[in-house]
């Protein structure tokens, strides 16, 4: 059961910190609250405002007396205020909040599913919303940043987060470049990795030469005798012959070393 009245400003409870808008502030200068909110009735006196509450806070600020509401006499709470937002997703900082709610009050996700207040896959992607900074957390509150939008800034780091803050409108535009911008942080520079600051990266070459003459002569009998690794035969074979070369030059200069030696002594 429910019914329509106009209910004075002091007797509804909306949370402390809510936010307005100065176009829906304007507006309800200029027209008073045209849409009534949803409230229900609370223990101590006076009705908890379960949809509605910015409008609320600028019917405050405006200067109003009253204001139209929906009051829902049966138990309601939270599961007003996330059925109200079922349809159009306006404010899911407050139907999360309402989903902590009925949290706390001991049912489960499958609970809170069964009863037919939200399916589980939206009460978990509401929950990716917990990752917000507190001062995104107002903004999306306020109305300053698009629904769809809070789920992706929700994926950014808390700094990331932060940084958008310094921008003059939290747009689309603005997560997408804060998104590369990370991943441009993110990707290190490949040729530091390959070849580090100061070394210049290794050749084939510079590699196959710190083998010995036995290796080079253990590869070359596994290399297949076909046209296709000839190219490959010919390198191995020429740094073969090399490596032999300078080992014949180094066994002729040795005696004559030795000689100078004894010549000295």
């Amino acid at each position: 059961m429910s019914e329509i009245k106009a209910i004075p400003v002091s007797e509804l409870i909306i949370p402390p910190g809510t936010k307005v808008r100065a176009g829906l502030l304007k507006s309800v200068k200029a027209m008073g609250v045209l849409e009534p909110i949803l409230v229900s009735p609370a223990s101590s006196g006076g009705y908890i405002v379960r949809d509605g509450r910015r409008r609320v806070k600028a019917a405050i600020e405006a200067g109003l007396e009253t204001v139209p509401a929906v009051v829902v006499l049966e138990d309601g709470g939270p599961e007003i205020t996330i059925l109200a937002h079922a349809t159009r997703s306006e404010n899911p900082v407050a139907e999360l909040e309402a989903i902590r709610e009925l949290q706390r009050s001991g049912m489960s996700e499958k609970e809170i599913a069964a009863a037919g207040f939200a399916p589980v896959s939206r009460i978990r992607r509401l929950a990716k919303l917990n990752r917000l900074v507190p001062e995104i957390a107002e903004k999306v509150d306020t109305g300053e940043i698009a629904a769809n939008l809070a789920f992706e800034i929700a994926n950014l780091p808390p700094e990331t987060q932060r940084g958008l803050l310094g921008e003059e409108a939290i747009t689309a535009e603005a997560v997408r470049q804060a998104k590369y911008a990370r991943r441009q942080e993110a990707i290190p520079d490949l040729a530091d990795l390959l070849v580090g600051e100061s070394q210049p990266p290794a050749t084939f070459e510079d590699v196959i030469g710190q083998l010995s003459a036995n290796t080079l002569k253990a590869i070359l009998a596994d290399i297949p005798d076909e046209a296709r690794f000839a190219t490959w035969r010919a390198k191995f074979r020429r740094l073969l012959n090399e490596l032999q070369f300078a080992q014949c030059l180094d066994g002729a200069r040795q005696p004559s070393i030795q000689t100078q030696a004894q010549a000295v002594s």
